[in-house]
């Protein structure tokens, strides 16, 4: 009786070099996004007249 299993090069090994291939690509996402948002230029300092005055 012939095997279906619908994947058969899908092995232990395979399966975890796929999932070790999307933590991979997730970190390096990451890493790439949290660099864009430290690197982006602040916001000007708001001006002295736009605080509400002292009594």
């Amino acid at each position: 009786m012939e095997s279906t299993y619908p994947l058969p090069f899908m092995t232990r090994q395979v399966f975890d070099a796929l999932i070790l291939i999307v933590i991979a690509i997730g970190i390096i996402a990451a890493f790439f996004r949290l660099r864009a948002d430290l690197t982006r230029p602040l916001p000007p300092e708001p001006k002295d007249d736009t605080l509400p005055r002292k009594p």
